[in-house]
């Protein structure tokens, strides 16, 4: 399965939305999620949030926005001013783990 690339405008848009979203709530499903996934026990979710790169992310549904955390190799994603889930990407497709990475690279 590959990643459909979007057109630029649409990526970059994505991001700015996505630098721009500030975190009220936190989910319990993120709460519970985050010790297995993040790997990490010096960071929590909410400081990952704010240290994590704005990216696009095609999987992104329901106006969700993400950003790609580094050290844990995790996109987080918010919707509505809340933190809802996050993701390992190892746990993505190939093309989709290079356009995230890409994106982080490139800013």
């Amino acid at each position: 399965m590959s990643v459909r690339l979007p057109d630029a405008d649409v990526a970059e848009r994505e991001r700015r939305r996505a630098a721009d979203l500030s975190i009220g709530e936190i989910s319990g499903h993120v709460e519970d999620r985050w010790p297995n996934r993040a790997l990490l026990d010096d960071v929590d979710v909410e400081e990952a949030w704010t240290e994590a790169s704005p990216v696009h992310y095609p999987s992104a549904h329901r106006g969700a926005v993400a950003r790609y955390h580094r050290r844990t190799d995790t996109v987080l994603l918010a919707r509505q001013g809340g933190l809802v889930t996050c993701i390992e990407l190892m746990d993505r497709p190939w093309s989709e783990r290079i356009y995230i990475r890409n994106q982080v690279i490139d800013q």
